[in-house]
C-alpha cells in the first residue's frame, strides 16, 4: 500500500489477518471503520485506530477496493447495529457485509457466508476496482493466496476466542 491515506475515499472489503484460517473480516467506508467481534461492534469508527492495531501487530492484511456507492453510511450503521457481538447466534463478522452488499448492491450477496464467495461474486458483477497489502510479502507472481476455510472452522474460532476472553 502506498499510502493509508488511500482508506480514506471509498468502500474497502478488510481481511484482517489473512494467515488465520479464517481472517477477521470488516469493511471501511470514506475512512470510518465497521466491523463486529467477539466483545464489540464498531460502527463508523475512525479507521486510524485500527490501522494502528494492524501496524502494531504487523498482521497480514488484505483491503479490497468495491464500485463506489454514495450515502450508505445509515446502511452501515443499521447493518452492523441489527447484529448481537459474534458468539451469540449463528452469524459471522461477514453477515452484517453480506447484509451491506445485498442491500447497495445485488440480492445475491444474500446468499454468501465466505469471504471467497462474496469476492467471486463481487469479480463476476465486475464490482472490485483495486487490492492493496500491509504486512504480505509473500506472493505468487502477484497472486495471494488465501487458505480455505469452512463455515464450521468460523463457529470453533469464534468459540474458542470466546473461551480465551472468558
Amino acid at each position: 500500500m502506498h499510502s493509508v491515506s488511500e482508506l480514506n475515499k471509498g468502500l474497502w472489503l478488510c481481511l484482517i489477518g489473512t494467515h488465520e484460517i479464517p481472517p477477521h473480516i470488516a469493511l471501511i467506508n470514506e475512512a470510518k471503520y465497521y466491523s463486529i467481534t467477539t466483545n464489540r461492534i464498531k460502527a463508523g469508527e475512525p479507521v486510524e485506530k485500527i490501522l494502528k492495531a494492524i501496524s502494531r501487530n504487523a498482521l497480514p492484511t488484505v483491503f479490497v477496493s468495491m464500485k463506489q456507492v454514495k450515502n450508505i453510511d445509515g446502511i452501515l450503521e443499521e447493518s452492523f447495529t441489527n447484529y448481537p457481538t459474534l458468539g451469540n447466534g449463528e452469524h459471522s463478522c461477514l453477515s452484517p457485509i453480506s447484509d451491506v452488499l445485498t442491500k447497495v448492491y445485488s440480492p445475491e450477496f444474500g446468499n454468501q457466508h465466505l469471504v471467497f464467495d462474496v469476492l467471486s461474486l463481487a469479480e463476476k458483477n465486475e464490482m472490485l476496482v483495486e487490492c492493496r497489502s500491509l504486512f504480505i510479502d509473500k506472493l505468487d507472481n502477484g497472486v495471494l493466496h488465501l487458505p480455505k476455510y469452512t463455515h464450521a472452522q468460523i463457529r470453533h474460532k469464534i468459540n474458542s476466542i470466546l473461551k480465551v476472553n472468558e
